[in-house]
């Protein structure tokens, strides 16, 4: 084993170099912190000391986020190759992240929890069990996590921006608010601050402040990677559910369809506004176009649940219905390998529903996405994000006459958060 040194946490590091473990703590606050420079500056630590595990591992990390399979794949070989002579702290951490990098989540989380319980400030551990737990809809967990874990960062805006979007899924928006606020305090670049700040205005239904408060804490958060658009994704939504559509798809056209990307996040965002002022009753036509060329592309490309939802409205928005029943066919062929169910018995019926309102089938609608109401959850995606498959279920009994279940739908939606366009429909 090689010469001993801590990490800005305090955690052993074995390398010899200190442009390396300087570059890597940069390289761990930059990912922290959705900062596009973060491959870049573990690919730098990681030339300074190739026999540095851990930033090997954060290449792969990036990598794997990035869609760049192959890259991630040597990344995490070399990981787990210089890792092997290496610390218990060091081991732990490259198994734990490099089994994520393998497609292996399940597998990973257990790792990931069982290294925490010895290692509570390995920062980017603690992160990336936080988004696993966040993809699979295990919110109840993720906050359990914060609550354990965060006071072991005393001073940190990174674990108070975590905590406080923690508690905003689970419905505690005042605490969230305050938490976020505080954390924006120690650190006003916080991008996942802001983020839980968003969130926590949004479900409170406090549009006006959202839209007033959002645009100057966007402001100081600076070489952001993608991220940033989806910061001004929940500006737009905060426009949105306040009924000034005409600036919510603006702000659409000038961030997501001036470049239309491919990169999941931006991806989704970008669907999920067409979607939305569609369900509004304004039909967003051509604008689908350059987001279906994408989806069309991805049709083979299943990942993320949640993804895979969101090509098939991609699809069908911009009326590609070849290329709808082809992705549709995969979703079912995936079903039986899908050892949790979810694909099965909540992904087909999904993906069917978004097919049948898109086509007007308005009945089919609801019979397909009623029964998955408790379940949509699993999906992953926040609540903000969720809520594009329960008001499309809402929507479609409006739209099919059905009066009984069209009521009951809108009260309890006005009861959670009083939309303009559902406080429209109570009209």
């Amino acid at each position: 084993m090689g010469a001993m040194r801590d990490d800005a946490y305090g955690l052993p590091v074995t390398t010899a170099s200190t442009a390396a473990l300087t570059t890597y703590d940069r390289a761990v606050r930059a990912l922290l912190g959705w900062q596009a420079d973060a491959p870049a500056l573990f690919r730098e630590a990681a030339a300074h000391d190739p026999g540095l595990a851990l930033a090997h591992a954060g290449v792969a990390v990036c990598m794997f986020l990035e869609e760049r399979f192959a890259e991630t794949k040597e990344a995490t070989e070399a990981a787990r190759a210089a890792a092997a002579t290496q610390s218990e702290r060091e081991r732990g951490h490259v198994e734990a992240l490099t089994l994520w990098t393998s497609g292996k989540v399940d597998d990973a989380a257990r790792a990931m929890r069982a290294h925490l319980e010895r290692f509570p400030r390995d920062v980017m551990v603690f992160q990336r069990l936080y988004y696993v737990y966040f993809w699979q809809g295990r919110f109840p967990e993720m906050l359990e996590l914060t609550t354990a874990t965060a006071p072991h960062y005393p001073g940190e805006s990174f674990a108070l921006g975590l905590h406080a979007f923690a508690l905003e899924e689970a419905d505690r928006c005042d605490e969230a608010v305050r938490v976020a606020d505080a954390a924006l305090t120690l650190n006003p670049r916080d991008a996942w601050g802001v983020h839980a700040l968003a969130h926590a205005l949004y479900e409170s239904a406090d549009f006006d402040t959202g839209v007033t408060r959002l645009p100057p804490a966007i402001h100081p958060c600076r070489g952001l990677n993608w991220f940033r658009n989806h910061l001004l994704w929940h500006l737009a939504l905060l426009h949105f559910a306040r009924g000034d559509y005409a600036r919510a798809a603006a702000m659409s056209r000038t961030v997501f369809e001036r470049a239309p990307s491919s990169i999941a996040g931006d991806l989704h965002d970008s669907i999920s506004l067409l979607w939305r002022m569609e369900l509004a009753g304004r039909p967003m036509a051509e604008r689908w176009q350059p987001f279906t060329a994408i989806g069309r592309e991805r049709v083979n490309r299943q990942g993320l649940y949640f993804h895979v939802a969101h090509i098939a409205m991609a699809l069908v928005g911009g009326g590609d219905w070849p290329a709808a029943e082809r992705h549709l066919a995969i979703v079912r062929e995936r079903a039986p390998k899908d050892r949790t169910g979810v694909v099965g018995d909540v992904l087909v019926p999904l993906v069917e529903g978004l097919h049948a309102f898109a086509g007007g089938d308005y009945a089919r609608t609801v019979a397909k996405l009623e029964p998955l109401r408790p379940r949509i959850i699993e999906l992953g995606g926040s609540r903000a994000q969720r809520d594009v498959f329960h008001d499309t279920l809402f929507e479609a009994a409006f739209r099919a006459g059905d009066a009984e279940r069209a009521g009951r739908f809108l009260a309890e939606r006005l009861a959670r958060r009083p939309d303009h366009f559902w406080r429209g429909r109570a009209a």
